[in-house]
């Protein structure tokens, strides 16, 4: 009888990457290089990889931690986390590769000199230079062109990196340590930014009878994963032409670039080896599950996961705990997989230094901290020189009365996770405070414990109990509630939550993130929260009624300064008295997120022409159709934005209430901003507004399109680009006296003006 080896790896030992992530040395092979997660050419990934035309691997320099999130409110690191797990869904969709540097995506900047200043030009080509040595690409696909016509400095920065790393990567005496030198064979970049430049198309909507797709209704799928971006596209079937243009060859430069038929003309190495349809049945017919007994398990305590393997084929299989598995039979046994260290991205289990990531992360994601988690069977049919393996996670599995089965990677935590709903909020100085702190406690222990919950205060501020004693079940969660009260001079003061078991104390925790269409993580933070006590005035008329945008944390730092908030959603505005509320608020890009705000802002307008302030955050070209606000403006293509934090705010009216009433804006308060000042600024706009700064980046023209104000009706409309998105959840202190003001802005605080026409 033919035998099958199984070998078991997880607890044991390393897994093996997933099959796709091993580099083929017999293939040709294309390395894709861009900025940003969404950067890739899915179509172009997709009919390399799928059509077996070379092995593909796409480099992003960033997880888009500097983005913005359709889908949640995480951004940071949190959105970098969603935003690497939609990369390698997409992966999953279309079997490419997929690499990082250790580069953070600070946010939007507009040139390539802007963006060396965050991230050191040495350490992201060496970063480069490894994954090109580690993944051996015969062709580097740039996605950008490296100059200004690419807009973002950092998309510029990627097809830079990419062009020195095709020059470098071969060079034994450069970034020693990094690999072998690898020669890459030619240089091309992605055409979509100039089609009269291309030098070379090919159809990717080539159709694959096997797969009963096209290569670009594969690269649709592989596109739709960018959820959190807003990246749902069609699968578009018939001829879809790819372009583009070669920068640079080794291997045929007597050949004109235009008179090139293929993209690997020049290039020796066979086709990647593409799977008989025979044996691939064959695979899919061998199923294998390694199912755990629970969803987490603590550092230095076990799972037990049961291993099952299906023989779904029409000939007996052996394994090595049984002799035979017949046909349409199966085999089960169970081993202890023991906790040894915290799941956790790994790119994120050492603070940062400035822009630059600190532990190296030029691995595939799917790569080693999750090999740890994996059940490898290894076996053969026909004899030991046909030998495979088959990877599979080790998972909690579940059912969910909506979705069905449900399965979830098994994941180390500690035994006690604590952690605190927030990282920062702000608070009035010198004013009383009482407000609910919730520690949260998260077990991955086997057994119940008693846990003792300690809240440590900063001075002026009192706990109605200093610590609790809790019973928290195995893989449980439960929640502790802390009521606290004082005063806070001004400055940041921190809260501290600790757990206590048997003699050892926990001080931090996980926060799950959790989307249908990504596999789950954990991002760990301490269990503290800065309080940001900032001199503040806010009447005691407020009363607002939000509407939350993208990415939108907003709204609990008015509620934490006592500014009475009711959320309205969008679908319920004709039904909500609007009336009872002094301030009606729409969060950033809310009109493009939702359809029936769109349907409903004539209520909102008529709010405003009935006495009320509208204040309206940012929004993206959507605001210049009719309707949407109350006068025309026009936002350029591309964008006017501020990136620099830091840049200058000239105030055009200081006279104007804005900065007058009911807290005195200075200069000060316009300090200490994050990431960026202001983004999709109206270029010009109707005469009806009244522009109340102006502020650009060096080097630019000034744009007065930071903050509009205009009496509508009896009330007032506002309109900001200002980036209160961030400030206000990072507790800056003069953005948010700014903000408040904004919200206590009535009529009459200018005159109406009559003149027709646009303000330049």
């Amino acid at each position: 009888m033919k035998r099958i080896v199984l070998a078991i790896v997880g607890s044991m030992l390393f897994a093996a990457p997933v099959a796709h992530a091993q580099v083929n040395p017999d293939a040709r092979r294309v390395l894709v290089i861009g900025a940003h997660p969404d950067d890739e050419d899915n179509q172009i990934i997709a009919w390399l990889q799928r059509g077996g035309y070379a092995q593909t691997a796409y480099l992003s320099l960033t997880r888009g931690d500097g983005g913005q999130n359709l889908i949640g409110n995480e951004l940071g690191e949190a959105l970098g986390v969603i935003r690497t797990q939609e990369l390698l869904a997409a992966r999953r969709v279309d079997g490419a590769a997929q690499y990082f540097t250790r580069a953070y995506d600070f946010g939007f900047s507009k040139s390539a000199e802007e963006t060396f200043k965050h991230w050191p030009k040495d350490s992201l080509l060496k970063d480069v230079v490894a994954i090109v040595r580690q993944f051996k690409p015969h062709i580097i696909l740039a996605i950008f062109s490296g100059t200004p016509r690419d807009g973002h400095g950092q998309h510029q920065v990627s097809a830079i990196l990419a062009k020195e790393a095709y020059e470098l990567s071969g060079d034994s005496s450069v970034f020693r340590g990094t690999g072998s030198p690898w020669t890459v064979s030619k240089l091309y970049a992605d055409a979509w930014f100039g089609f009269n430049e291309a030098t070379l198309q090919f159809n990717v909507g080539e159709y694959n009878a096997d797969l009963g797709k096209s290569y670009a209704e594969i690269g649709g799928e592989s596109r739709s994963q960018h959820k959190s971006q807003g990246f749902g596209t069609q699968l578009p079937k018939g001829v879809v032409w790819a372009r583009v243009k070669r920068i640079a060859t080794r291997v045929n430069a007597g050949t004109v670039a235009t008179e090139e038929k293929s993209i690997f003309d020049g290039i020796t190495a066979p086709k990647p080896f593409v799977t008989p349809p025979d044996f691939a049945k064959q695979q899919h017919a061998i199923a294998v599950e390694a199912i755990a007994d629970r969803p987490y398990v603590a550092v230095g305590e076990s799972a037990r996961v049961t291993v099952t393997v299906f023989n779904r084929s029409k000939v007996p299989i052996g394994t090595t705990p049984a002799a035979s598995i017949k046909p349409d039979s199966s085999y089960t046994w169970t081993f202890l997989y023991h906790g040894q260290q915290v799941t956790e991205p790994q790119w994120l289990e050492t603070p940062r230094t400035g822009d630059i990531f600190s532990a190296p992360t030029i691995r595939v994601p799917e790569g080693t901290w999750n090999q740890l988690r994996s059940f490898t069977l290894k076996y053969w049919i026909g004899g030991p020189n046909d030998a495979w393996t088959k990877t599979v996670p080790i998972v909690y599995r579940y059912v969910d009365p909506v979705r069905g089965q449900v399965e979830r990677p098994i994941a180390v935590a500690p035994a006690v996770s604590i952690t605190l709903d927030n990282v920062s909020e702000l608070a009035r100085a010198r004013s009383e405070l009482s407000r609910f702190y919730n520690v949260t406690l998260r077990s991955a222990l086997m057994k119940p414990a008693s846990i003792r919950v300690n809240l440590t205060l900063p001075s002026g501020l009192l706990a109605d109990s200093a610590a609790r004693t809790v019973t928290l079940d195995s893989a449980a969660t439960r929640t502790v509630t802390f009521r606290v009260h004082g005063k806070l001079n001004p400055g940041i003061h921190t809260v501290k939550a600790t757990a206590t078991l048997n003699g050892q104390t926990y001080s931090r925790g996980y926060i799950p993130i959790e989307y249908e269409h990504i596999t789950p993580e954990r991002i760990y933070r301490n269990a503290e929260v800065a309080i940001h006590a900032i001199d503040i005035n806010v009447p005691s008329r407020l009363s607002v009624a939000y509407i939350r945008g993208v990415g939108d944390n907003v709204e609990p730092p008015l509620e934490q300064l006592g500014i009475p908030v009711t959320v309205v959603e969008p679908r319920a505005i004709p039904t909500v008295d609007l009336s009872k509320f002094s301030t009606v608020v729409v969060g950033p890009r809310a009109y493009q997120a939702s359809r029936e705000l769109i349907d409903n802002n004539v209520y909102l307008l008529n709010f405003a022409k009935s006495g009320g302030t509208l204040v309206v955050q940012y929004g993206q070209y959507e605001m210049m159709q009719p309707g949407m606000m109350p006068y025309q403006i026009a936002i350029n293509r591309p964008h006017d934005r501020v990136t620099e934090e830091n840049a200058p705010i000239h105030v055009i009216d200081a006279s104007s209430a804005v900065f007058k009433t009911p807290n005195t804006i200075n200069a000060a308060d316009f300090s200490a901003w994050v990431q960026e000042r202001s983004l999709y600024m109206p270029r010009t706009f109707d005469a009806h507004y009244r522009p109340l700064v102006e502020l650009n980046d060096p080097g630019e023209q000034p744009n007065k399109g930071g903050i509009l104000v205009t009496p509508y009706g009896r009330g007032m409309y506002v309109y900001t680009t200002l980036a209160f998105f961030r400030q206000l959840p990072a507790g800056v202190g003069g953005a948010a006296r700014l903000f408040v003001n904004l919200l206590s802005l009535k009529n009459p605080e200018l005159p109406v003006q009559t003149v027709s026409g646009l303000n330049q």
